[in-house]
């Protein structure tokens, strides 16, 4: 392995110091997806809990198994990998290291750093990368088009008066992205 998992911290130990840093702080967990095999889990952190505006989020995606701590508790690790992908994101993770020792533990899991294909594969049904959603951005500005304007195309568009940016799936992101084009 090309990695010690003793050189990454626990997403525990972020916590502890959020809670430290942010006594009035808020942290909120929601299942984005769920479909009995996988599940999507979004957390959002306030440092005052009464604060309009999240501080930052995190998402992460977990798989069920046969086997080890997914075969139990896919749910509770992935709400845990994206707890502590949010307090990295916060800037709550020891310098130059963003990935939390369970993010680490589950690369061990799979048998160590994938190895580049050459191809690109995206799930049906995953979020939007920060790439395209970048880009949707960038292609409505470029079209002089405000933040709500560019909400009630995407709306329009995928009909679907619910859809927000941050929420985009990856094929409705590029649906969106060819109609700015």
């Amino acid at each position: 392995m090309g990695f010690d998992l003793s050189n990454y911290e626990t997403v525990e130990t972020r916590l502890a110091r959020f809670w430290e840093q942010y006594p009035e702080g808020r942290v909120e967990t929601t299942l984005m997806n769920y479909d009995g095999d996988s599940c999507i889990v979004r957390t959002v952190v306030w440092k005052h809990r009464d604060d309009a505006n999240p501080t930052a989020t995190g998402y992460a995606h977990e798989i069920h198994t046969d086997r080890g701590v997914n075969m139990t508790s896919f749910i509770e690790n992935c709400e845990t990998s994206s707890l502590g992908r949010c307090l990295s994101n916060m800037g709550l993770a020891k310098q130059g290291a963003r990935p939390s020792r369970e993010e680490m533990q589950k690369v061990e899991r799979l048998g160590g750093a994938p190895q580049p294909t050459g191809k690109t594969h995206t799930p049906s049904g995953a979020f939007a990368t920060p790439k395209q959603i970048g880009y949707i951005k960038q292609l409505a500005k470029d079209a002089g088009m405000d933040d709500l304007a560019l909400l009630e195309m995407m709306q329009l568009n995928l009909d679907d008066d619910s859809a927000t940016l941050e929420l985009l799936r990856s094929h409705e992101a590029s649906k969106i992205i060819e109609r700015l084009k």
